[in-house]
């Protein structure tokens, strides 16, 4: 981590203003950009990404959050991406495809499918690391990157390989009896 950026964060801590101002407008663009592809207005975009960097204001200044590994950026935008995806189930536009049937999406209420019904058990019989892997890249919206910074797994690889494995045996869960 270089200098800067632990600076950054002790003004952070402090309830330095200007720091906040300053990781606002650094990273506004950056994250307009990014946030774009989920085809979400811009209303709703620099509203997500106000309430992230609220967000992340008073994690450092009441919580006295001290970043290790990942930079304000990674943090910040971990905290937005989840606002997408909170948004997004909200309006009912997103869910994890990998075991989705096309039937899934056709639902004419908000009342559980079956195969919802099914799934929501099928992943309670999974181990506790699985579900909390895939909680934190499906519902979190998490990075592998983003997931190994605030986990006990070891590396990027490390969770793409566990990640892969739950989802195989979450398949198989699902396809072998009800």
């Amino acid at each position: 981590m270089t200098e800067q950026e632990l600076e950054l964060q002790g003004r952070l801590r402090a309830g330095d203003r200007s720091a906040f101002r300053w990781v606002y407008t650094q990273y506004r663009e950056s994250f307009l950009n990014y946030a774009r592809k989920w085809n979400v207005s811009d209303d709703d975009i620099l509203d997500i990404y106000q309430d992230a960097n609220i967000a992340l204001f008073k994690n450092f200044e009441r919580n006295q959050l001290v970043l290790e590994k990942g930079s304000i950026k990674t943090y910040l935008f971990s905290i937005a991406k989840y606002k997408m995806y909170e948004l997004l189930r909200e309006k009912g536009k997103w869910m994890p495809t990998d075991t989705v049937p096309e039937t899934a999406w056709n639902e004419p209420d908000d009342s559980p499918t079956e195969w919802q019904i099914r799934l929501s058990r099928k992943f309670g019989e999974l181990g506790i690391r699985c579900q909390e892997i895939l909680k934190l890249f499906y519902y979190r919206g998490l990075s592998n990157k983003e997931i190994v910074e605030i986990s006990h797994w070891k590396d990027e690889n490390t969770v793409k390989a566990q990640k892969s494995r739950c989802l195989k045996k979450l398949r198989e869960l699902m396809r072998n009896g009800k």
